[in-house]
């Protein structure tokens, strides 16, 4: 299995730390970027070839409004925000496809991660 490009963009510091020392713990996962302002975000998706962005969601809990934007130019990228206490992620993919997940163990998200596919 090919290792899963993960950029985490302009979530708070300690939830990019908290990814970044999971994700270096599997064989699967690998943090090629770390983007605090999401307006970097295409150029890097482009450089990278990432498959996941993963964020912060919005104070409601709602995914980021410029996703959708980034989403149009950049179809095959999955897009996922992770509560700052872990324990919702939403993901949304290809055609808008939107799907929230709640009470995720970290080796649950891993297994996510790793196996999802466009």
């Amino acid at each position: 299995m090919n290792k899963q490009r993960v950029i985490l963009a302009n979530g708070s510091r300690l939830l990019r730390e908290m990814l970044n020392r999971i994700f270096r713990k599997s064989d699967h996962l690998e943090v090629v970027q770390e983007i605090t302002d999401h307006h970097n975000l295409s150029a890097a998706i482009e450089r990278l070839d990432a498959e996941w962005v993963i964020m912060s969601p919005e104070k409601d809990q709602t995914m980021p409004s410029w996703v959708d934007k980034y989403m149009l130019k950049h179809p095959e990228v999955r897009f996922l925000t992770v509560s700052n206490d872990g324990s919702q992620v939403k993901m949304k993919w290809l055609d808008k496809q939107e799907k929230t997940l709640s009470g995720l163990s970290l080796k649950d998200l891993l297994y996510i991660l790793e196996q999802q596919t466009n």
